[in-house]
């Protein structure tokens, strides 16, 4: 009698063949389920790296000297010096140096802007007889004619005389008021000035001053960034320092004479 089919081993080898076709065609048909309910996400892109603009150097006293008074500009004055500038009591007036609205550095690294020092350095006692000024990083320099005739050769169409600049110049007192004031006032005008230099000759004589913010501000006493209105101005500084007795102390410490 012949067995049956299930006792042979052809059967189950039948058997378990078709079992793992079943199970590995199961196993596709669910990656490929699994495949289009989850699509694989995008690889993330690399950051790209934005390069800031170069700030250009700032240019050198040496590289920005611009005249002041020059035979370019002969429109004469509508006064004399003496009543083209403020009193002693009251600076110059002018705007606030201008700034960047997005400028967020402090004001002792932001170069000083030229063309308003330039326009304040006009209001200046004796202004009409700077010959130029020269606009650095943080430096500025100013440089008065040697004589009449030199400021009249560089003037032709000035109505000014030789008496009005013996006006400004003829007393030693009245240059040490220039070379005390100016710089105080240019200072706490352009608060990233670190140093001012003048020099101013007359009648054979050279009279200069070579200063930093800090000695400005340990000779008059007080903090010159502090000083917001012309109340505290004359309060702390035209007040109480403009007068002989201190240009006096402040000639014999500061200002050189050759």
């Amino acid at each position: 009698m012949r067995k049956p089919i299930y006792t042979e081993w052809r059967f189950w080898v039948i058997i378990a063949v078709i079992v793992l076709g079943i199970a590995i065609a199961a196993a596709i048909v669910q990656q490929q389920e699994q495949a289009r309910n989850n699509p694989p996400s995008a690889s993330p892109q690399p950051a790209t790296a934005t390069q800031l603009p170069s700030q250009e150097t700032a240019p050198t006293p040496s590289a920005t000297v611009a005249p002041v008074a020059s035979a370019a500009n002969p429109t004469p004055p509508t006064s004399t010096p003496t009543n083209a500038v403020p009193s002693a009591g009251t600076p110059p007036t002018t705007t606030p140096p201008s700034a960047d609205p997005g400028q967020t550095a402090p004001a002792d690294q932001v170069p000083l802007p030229k063309s308003e020092v330039l326009a304040y350095s006009r209001q200046l006692k004796g202004a009409p007889y700077i010959r130029d000024v020269a606009v650095g990083t943080d430096n500025i320099e100013i440089h008065y004619f040697g004589s009449f005739a030199e400021f009249a050769q560089a003037n032709p169409g000035t109505q000014l005389t030789k008496a009005d600049y013996n006006e400004n110049f003829s007393s030693r007192d009245a240059i040490n008021k220039i070379l005390m004031e100016a710089p105080v006032q240019l200072f706490r005008q352009f608060p990233g000035t670190a140093s001012i230099d003048i020099t101013l000759p007359y009648s054979g004589k050279t009279y200069s001053v070579s200063l930093t913010k800090g000695s400005v501000e340990k000779f008059f006493n007080t903090d010159l960034d502090g000083i917001e209105t012309d109340e505290q101005w004359a309060e702390q500084i035209s007040g109480p320092y403009f007068n002989k007795e201190y240009r006096d102390q402040f000639a014999q410490r500061y200002i050189q004479v050759k």
